[in-house]
């Protein structure tokens, strides 16, 4: 049984149609590229997995049970089901240590009352969080946590990726999609961010990535599924897609095929 099943997915903007009938299957711990040609659809299958826009038609299946379509994405998150964005999304005025709290905040327990009144349990779960984010931040060796107290608007352009995994994390996703993490990062910074995601994935948390740099595709993924125009035009290792002539006329042409 799969982690994570979609099966048909579709979504039309008014006579545009986004994404034609993709499907594909993710097994626990495991890690599955999705690449393409700008405007093929990557980003849009992630908003339709994580609840941000409706689908036109198909399933996303949680388990082999669960169909998470039309569901909210804090309902979706609550299933185990984390994301980060192309664009970063920090609370670039608090500490990197707050960013962190905030994913954690879903799993607290405490009531509203019981914060305010300063009860023992509630101090209790505060300590537990608080404790929680710091291993998280230490995920990333030393990175963020020396750090834990300063801005994340102070953070490099790295390490704020890095700290959107960390907030990610905070949520106890079983699956995390991450949006093209590698993107304006320099060669080193790359190679860095392949062993972070693979500590990522030595947790037990499959990972969904978009991405453009085949050298860390090529690095980190157990499967590579290719789109165009909406449509899965490839799936297989890596070896394989870089082969298949659908992707190589989709990023290089038609005559590059028949050459």
């Amino acid at each position: 049984m799969s982690l994570l099943e979609v099966i048909g997915l579709r979504k039309n903007f008014g006579g545009i149609q986004a994404v034609r009938g993709f499907d594909i299957a993710i097994e626990e711990r495991q890690i599955v590229c999705l690449i393409g040609p700008n405007g093929s659809g990557k980003t849009t299958i992630f908003n339709l997995i994580t609840g941000l826009i409706p689908a036109t038609a198909g399933r996303v299946i949680i388990d082999g049970r669960r169909d998470i379509i039309g569901r909210k994405p804090h309902a979706i998150t609550a299933m185990g089901v984390a994301r980060t964005f192309q664009n970063q999304r920090l609370f670039n005025h608090m500490t990197l240590l707050e960013n962190v709290l905030v994913g954690c905040a879903r799993s607290a327990k405490a009531g509203l009352a019981s914060i305010l009144l300063g009860l023992p349990g509630a101090r209790a779960e505060k300590l537990q969080m608080i404790e929680r984010a710091r291993s998280l931040l230490a995920l990333f060796g030393e990175r963020l946590l020396p750090q834990a107290d300063d801005l994340a608007g102070s953070l490099s352009y790295a390490n704020r990726r890095r700290l959107e995994i960390a907030r990610a994390l905070a949520t106890e996703p079983r699956l995390l999609l991450l949006d093209e993490p590698a993107a304006g990062m320099n060669p080193t910074e790359s190679r860095e961010l392949m062993t972070d995601i693979l500590r990522v994935r030595d947790r037990g948390v499959a990972i969904l990535l978009i991405e453009h740099d085949m050298t860390v595709v090529r690095g980190i993924s157990d499967r590579v599924v290719a789109l165009d125009y909406g449509v899965k035009i490839a799936d297989g290792d890596f070896a394989e897609i870089r082969r298949h002539p659908k992707v190589i006329e989709a990023y290089l042409g038609r005559g590059t095929v028949d050459a």
